[in-house]
C-alpha cells in the first residue's frame, strides 16, 4: 500500500517537471523569434515621433513638394434637373515625404508601410468648382502606402459633383462639356506643384469606367494651367475635361413616330372629297390634339433652363402651327364646295367670271367657224353674237334701275347666248368654281406636304 502510493507521487512529480520545462522552452523561443508585427508598431511608433502632420513634408522650407495626380473613372452621370455632372472615381496620387524614411535593415527588411491618413501629411486638395460646397472632402479616407524612400501613394476613393451648363437645343442627342477644376486650396505653385501623370489623355483612365446606359463619354482629358493673383505667386491647378452625349434612343423615336403618324393624317385628309366637311374637321382635330399633348409632355420631361430652345420644341410648335393653318385651310374650302354643290355658287355670286368664260369660250369658238357662201364682204355670221357681247358688257355698265327696265329682252338674248355657246353661263360658272376649289385643294395639299416633309427630315437628322 505505501509502496503504491509513493510510485503514484513518483509520477506526478515527473510528469509537472517535465510540463514546466517545455512550457519554459516555448516561452524562450516565441522570446527569440522575430515578429512583423512588432517591428512594423515599432516602425510606425518611431517614425510617428516629433512628425507634423500640418508642415510640409520637406527638410528646407525653400523646396517645394511635388504632387503627380490622375483619375481612373468608375461611372458618370447627369443630372438635368440641378444641372450637375457626378463623377466617382480613384484618385490616384503620390509624393514624396521627406520626413518618412528608414533604413529596411533596421526594421527587419520592412520596404513599405501604411499609415492611418489621418497621422500624415497630406496636400490640401480641393475642387474649386464644387456643386456641394468648398467645406465637403472629396476624398475618401484610406490609408496612404510609403515606401522606406519617402515615396507616398495615395489611392482614396473621390465623389465630385460640380455644376454643368446644358445646352439642350439638340435635345435628346444633346452634349455637354463639362470641367472639375482641382487645385491646392492654400498653397501656391511654389509650395505646391501638382503635376499630370504623364500627358494630357493618360491623366484619366476610362479603363474601369461602368457603363452607362444614360449618357456615353465621349472624351476625357486633363491639362495644367495657373491662376495668377495680384500680389501672389500662381496657383496651378488641374482642369479634367469631360464631354458627355445624351443616350436617348426611346425618347427620339417616340418624338419622330408620333409626329410621323400625325402628318399622315393631317394630309391624308385632303385626299377625301370637299364635301366631307366633318371628317375632314375631325382629322385635323385629333392630329392637333396629339400634338398639343406631346407638347406638353415635352414641357414636363425637359428641364427648365435659361439655354436655347429645344429643337424639338420649336418643331412641335411649328407643327402646331401649320396643323392650324390646314384646319383652317379645309374649314374654308369644304364650306366654298358646300356653296356650290347646294346652288348658293349660282351666275349671280360669281357674275364676272362666269360672263367673261362664257364670251372667251363662245367668241373662240364661233370665230373658226368658216364664214357661209353668200354673205356680205366685211361681215361674218358671228357678228351678231359680238353686238350681243357687247350689249351684255354695257348692260353690266348701267344703273341697276334701267338694268330691270330691260330684263325682259336681256333675259332672251342671254339664253339665246346660252344656247348658242351649248351649255350655259351659269352651268359653266359652277364648274369653274368647283374646279378652281380642287386645285386650291391640291396646292394646298402640296404646300403643306413640303413644310411637314422638311421638319420631319431635319427633325430626325438630328434626334437618330
Amino acid at each position: 500500500m505505501h509502496f503504491t502510493t509513493i510510485m503514484v507521487t513518483v509520477v506526478v512529480v515527473v510528469v509537472v517537471a517535465a510540463t514546466a520545462q517545455e512550457t519554459s522552452i516555448n516561452s524562450t523561443g516565441e522570446e527569440n523569434k522575430p515578429i512583423m508585427d512588432n517591428w512594423i508598431d515599432r516602425l510606425y511608433r518611431d517614425k510617428m515621433r516629433n512628425y507634423n502632420k500640418n508642415a510640409r513634408p520637406v527638410l528646407l522650407h525653400s523646396q517645394n513638394t511635388t504632387v503627380t495626380m490622375a483619375l481612373s473613372l468608375k461611372n458618370i452621370d447627369m443630372d438635368d434637373e440641378k444641372q450637375e455632372f457626378i463623377l466617382n472615381a480613384w484618385s490616384i496620387m503620390y509624393w514624396k515625404d521627406e520626413t518618412l524614411t528608414w533604413v529596411p535593415m533596421n526594421y527587419m527588411n520592412l520596404e513599405s508601410i501604411h499609415f492611418d491618413d489621418e497621422d500624415v501629411w497630406l496636400p490640401d486638395i480641393k475642387v474649386y468648382n464644387s456643386a456641394t460646397g468648398s467645406d465637403v472632402h472629396p476624398f475618401s479616407p484610406v490609408p496612404v502606402l510609403v515606401n522606406h524612400k519617402g515615396h507616398a501613394f495615395w489611392f482614396p476613393p473621390t465623389h465630385i459633383v460640380v455644376r454643368c451648363n446644358m445646352d439642350l437645343s439638340e435635345w435628346p442627342r444633346d452634349e455637354h462639356e463639362c470641367v472639375v477644376r482641382i487645385g491646392s486650396w492654400a498653397h501656391h505653385g511654389e509650395q505646391i506643384d501638382i503635376q499630370v501623370q504623364g500627358n494630357q489623355h493618360s491623366g484619366v483612365m476610362t479603363d474601369t469606367l461602368e457603363e452607362n446606359s444614360r449618357w456615353k463619354l465621349l472624351n476625357a482629358s486633363a491639362s495644367r494651367t495657373f491662376t495668377d493673383l495680384e500680389g501672389h505667386n500662381p496657383y496651378v491647378e488641374i482642369n479634367f475635361v469631360f464631354r458627355v452625349q445624351r443616350q436617348a434612343r426611346t425618347q427620339a423615336t417616340y418624338v419622330t413616330q408620333s409626329t410621323l403618324a400625325v402628318v399622315v393624317v393631317v394630309l391624308v385628309s385632303y385626299v377625301l372629297p370637299l364635301q366631307r366637311l366633318l371628317t375632314r374637321l375631325l382629322m385635323h382635330l385629333f392630329s392637333l390634339g396629339v400634338l398639343i399633348i406631346c407638347f406638353f409632355a415635352l414641357f414636363a420631361l425637359l428641364p427648365a433652363t435659361g439655354g436655347p430652345v429645344p429643337l424639338v420644341v420649336r418643331y412641335y410648335s411649328g407643327s402646331i402651327i401649320l396643323t392650324t393653318l390646314s384646319m383652317l385651310a379645309t374649314i374654308f374650302l369644304t364650306t366654298r364646295a358646300w356653296c356650290c354643290c347646294c346652288g348658293s355658287c349660282s351666275s349671280s355670286s360669281t357674275p364676272t367670271l362666269g360672263r367673261t368664260l362664257v364670251s372667251c369660250v363662245s367668241s373662240s369658238r364661233l370665230r373658226n367657224v368658216v364664214p357661209q357662201a353668200g354673205s356680205s364682204p366685211g361681215r361674218t355670221p358671228y357678228n351678231h353674237l359680238d353686238e350681243t357681247l357687247e350689249e351684255e358688257v354695257e348692260e353690266q355698265r348701267r344703273p341697276r334701275a334701267a338694268q330691270l327696265n330691260q330684263t325682259e329682252g336681256s333675259t332672251s338674248r342671254y339664253i339665246r347666248l346660252q344656247e348658242d355657246t351649248e351649255g350655259g353661263g351659269a352651268k359653266v360658272d359652277q364648274i369653274t368654281s368647283h374646279q378652281f376649289i380642287q386645285i386650291i385643294n391640291y396646292l394646298l395639299m402640296a404646300l403643306f406636304t413640303v413644310a411637314f416633309v422638311v421638319d420631319y427630315v431635319v427633325l430626325r437628322n438630328v434626334m437618330l
